[in-house]
Parts: structure tokens; sequence; C-alpha cells
């Protein structure tokens, strides 16, 4: 698979910047790989820490919710 990114002017500078930094006997191939593969990896991760969060969310509002119901049933039952 191939992938073409397309970078601004002011990007493909901080790339070309930033690959400087490849150690000297990693292929550049390799390197893109490496940069492509931590991108996702950090992606999934944030994607899983929101997804986490609204879980959280979700369960506190329903535990509130049942609460509110149990609190509405035994004043109609007074």
């Amino acid at each position: 698979m191939k992938i073409q990114i397309k970078f601004s002017k002011e990007e493909a500078e901080g790339f070309k910047n930033f690959c400087r930094l490849k150690p000297p006997e990693l292929e550049d191939d390799t390197f893109y790989k490496q940069i492509f593969f931590a991108g996702c990896n950090a992606m999934t991760e944030q994607i899983q820490s929101l997804v986490n969060a609204h879980k959280a969310s979700q369960e506190e509002g329903t535990q509130e919710k049942e609460k509110d119901e149990q609190t509405e049933e035994q004043l109609q039952d007074k």
C-alpha cells in the first residue's frame, strides 16, 4: 500500500526538519512507517480514552437517573 500526504509549505518544511533526526542506519521507508504507526497508535489511544470517558459519563448519568426515580417513587408512596 502506498500513502501520499499533501503538506502545506510550512508542514513540508517541518517534516523535513523532523526527518533530520532519523538515525542514518535506518532506511527512509522504515522511518516513515514507524512515524505512521506511532501516529496511528497515539490516535487509537486518544479515541479509546474518549470512548471510556463517554461510557463512564453515561453510566454516571444512568445511576443518577435511577436514584432520582427511586426518590420519586419513595415520595409518591408517602
